[in-house]
């Protein structure tokens, strides 16, 4: 058998072992993989707005191409921190946590006073 037959074979000896590993993988994590691709939608997209190239988003981070690679892919679990550069380099908003509504009364020489 030539190289070529067996390096093809062992690929697929090797995929049929992890399909099911990744696929419990992906179940598994399904909740931050979601909004992790929905974040790399938002990157991508942001850049061909602003006609930047992912390495030209790598250098304004002082990342490795590499690294924006993986986040672009949507399989990186972010940061806040990362999160929060590529929100400052790329000037948008990926991510928001809600600010609950708060009110407290406040006691001040016996008048209530409500904060809100």
């Amino acid at each position: 058998m030539d190289n070529k037959k067996k390096e093809f074979l062992a690929g697929i000896e090797d995929s049929k072992g992890n399909w099911l590993e990744k696929a419990k993988y992906r179940r598994e994590n399904r909740v931050w993989l979601r909004k992790s691709q929905r974040i790399a939608v938002r990157i991508l997209s942001v850049l061909n707005e602003k006609g930047m190239q992912q390495k030209d988003l790598a250098e304004a981070m002082d990342v490795s191409p590499q690294q924006i690679s993986k986040i672009v892919k949507g399989k990186q679990n972010l940061t806040l921190e990362t999160i929060s550069k590529l929100e400052t380099v790329l000037e948008v908003k990926l991510f928001e946590v809600p600010v609950p509504h708060v009110e407290m009364n406040v006691e001040q020489k016996g008048l209530p006073h409500t904060w809100q």
